[in-house]
């Protein structure tokens, strides 16, 4: 052959060679950059059943990536969690009852318990609800009992949390909290034939036949929020939003309820979750004359963006969603005066009476007291997605208990009584579900949260 044949086959070789290395870079890359760039943590699996607030006897470990690095949540997260797949894909579901013998029900849950968030007070809120069924007897002569595991805000983390619980046989997830982790792992629990009960509220949790959720969409809160924008007087606002996996629809929902209104924002920020420091933000939303903040952050975050303000004197008008969390109040030091809000949910500050609240509040001070400051919107989320877990296996009755079954029953569910903490809950066999599209507005004044409307549905 001759040399210039030689040189041009060799040619063709390397042009193949390098095409196929790009194309296996950007598959790959996501997931390579999270294994390199995360410590080292520690999953625990743990069962229901601890009395006031004790840790839990440890069922099984496990070692993970842990959480950290600036943009772990960001949108590209989804795309590591192995092959998550299609949260609307249709599933086929077993009619073999994984977690369940003869006096036990096993379900599973997901939760941030290290790095930037802590979703234990959730975890052990639904551990609180099981509690005190068990303490009743249970349901149809079956003790209920959770098994958790960290994701530590990483979604290849999640994921391995995931194949973790199934390998250990739970029923359902009931009442996760996983902030990067639900919106790829509702796909890949959907293709599992796992069920899902409760939920953070991301969209992937809204459009699968298997994922039954008790809150409401954060897409719906954005639209909410952009219309109650308008009754707060809000023209000229600046956007601080978290940039985690789910954001983006979410987003576009706020600012097309905005739009609609005829408010136009003066700029919209993404921030991380780990962001140490907000004061970039606060002197960049004073340079643009903002005549308020609409936020859409966690209860840690604000703590931060509070304390920049506080720092630089610079008291906006604040309007955001979660900003309940009594513990976090503390830390906001009074920069949360005249703040607006809104809740899928009862809002307990000011309704501690209600029987529901009652339930809920004094459940978790009876089996976990060092959580009650923590209590939020997302715990009583939770707290009620247990409670329809729990309905739906009294709708079984004295048949067996499957997958297949707690689907039926899940399904068959109307106008579920919450005690008041949301309007009546509804499904049925479509593909999709979405309950509770209503709010009810509330402010602080006077050192608490105020409920001011009657519940505004979307």
């Amino acid at each position: 052959m001759a040399a210039a044949d030689v040189n041009s086959a060799r040619e063709r070789v390397v042009t193949i060679f390098m095409t196929t290395s790009v194309v296996m870079t950007l598959v790959l890359g996501v997931a390579v950059v999270h294994e390199l760039g995360q410590k080292s943590t520690r999953e625990v699996v743990r069962s229901a059943g601890s009395q006031s607030g004790a840790t839990a006897s440890q069922a099984s470990s496990a070692s993970g990536a842990g959480a950290g690095s600036s943009g772990t949540g960001a949108g590209s997260a989804g795309s590591v969690a192995g092959g998550a797949g299609s949260a609307g894909a249709n599933p086929t579901v077993s009619n073999s009852a994984p977690g369940v013998t003869a006096n036990t029900i096993t379900v599973g849950g997901i939760y941030d318990e290290t790095g930037p968030f802590d979703a234990t007070v959730e975890r052990d809120t639904v551990r609180s609800y099981f509690d005190t069924v068990n303490a009743a007897g249970g349901v149809n002569g079956h003790k209920l009992q959770l098994l958790d595991c960290d994701s530590a805000y990483n979604p290849a983390t999640a994921h391995q949390c995931s194949q973790q619980l199934i390998s250990q046989n739970i029923l359902a997830m009931v009442g996760w909290l996983s902030v990067s982790g639900e919106q790829p792992e509702t796909g890949y629990l959907t293709q599992q034939g796992v069920p899902i009960v409760g939920g953070l509220g991301v969209p992937a949790e809204f459009s699968s036949s298997l994922s039954w959720p008790t809150s409401d969409n954060f897409v719906t809160y954005g639209t909410a929020m952009g219309d109650h924008a308008k009754d707060l007087s809000i023209h000229a606002p600046g956007i601080v939003i978290l940039n985690v996996n789910f954001i983006a629809p979410v987003q576009q929902s706020l600012l097309d309820s905005l739009h609609k209104n005829g408010i136009q924002e003066k700029s919209v920020d993404q921030v991380d979750p780990t962001k140490p420091d907000y004061t970039d933000i606060a002197l960049k939303l004073r340079s643009e004359n903002v005549d308020s903040v609409i936020a859409a952050l966690d209860p840690f975050s604000y703590s931060r963006l509070m304390l920049a303000f506080d720092q630089q004197n610079y008291h906006p008008k604040l309007f955001g969603l979660g900003l309940d969390k009594a513990s976090a109040n503390k830390a906001y030091n009074g920069a949360q005066d005249g703040a607006e809000s809104l809740t899928p949910l009862l809002e307990p500050w000011d309704h501690t009476s209600q029987p529901g609240v009652a339930a809920y509040e004094g459940a978790v001070q009876k089996y976990f007291p060092n959580q009650v400051p923590n209590l939020d919107v997302y715990s009583e989320g939770d707290w009620v997605a247990a409670e329809v877990f729990v309905d739906a296996l009294k709708a079984i009755g004295s048949a067996p208990i499957t997958r297949q079954s707690l689907v039926n029953a899940l399904n068959s569910l109307k106008n579920v009584d919450t005690q008041g903490l949301t309007e009546p809950l509804s499904y049925s066999p479509a593909s999709a579900h979405d309950p509770d599209r209503c709010f009810q507005w509330i402010h602080y004044v006077n050192g608490g949260w105020s409920t001011y409307s009657n519940w505004n549905c979307f």
